[in-house]
């Protein structure tokens, strides 16, 4: 039988390596610039711009002065859009 400690250390160490393991995904994963998301959304980056300071989507990534976005998340934001107007 496990102490609590032994539990909580357990824990830690699951945790640690699930960031390590989402870490490694992105660095292997393609980015997407800010012209490219939004020509992928078809509205002009300005649109893109605005709805991210609305909140509906995330802020990008940045690498110095390069900003960008995952391409899995790229992806979930178009599939949510055509799901949404499947939908209506």
């Amino acid at each position: 039988m496990r102490t609590e400690s032994e539990h909580n250390l357990l824990q830690a160490i699951f945790n640690e390596m699930q960031e390590l393991k989402q870490t490694l995904k992105h660095q292997s994963e393609r980015r997407i610039g800010r012209a490219e998301f939004a020509k992928l959304l078809n509205i002009e980056p300005e649109t893109l711009d605005a709805r991210i300071r609305d909140g509906r989507y995330k802020k990008p990534h940045k690498d110095g002065r390069k900003s960008f976005w995952f391409h899995s998340y790229v992806q979930s934001v178009i599939l949510d859009i055509e799901s949404n107007h499947k939908a209506a």
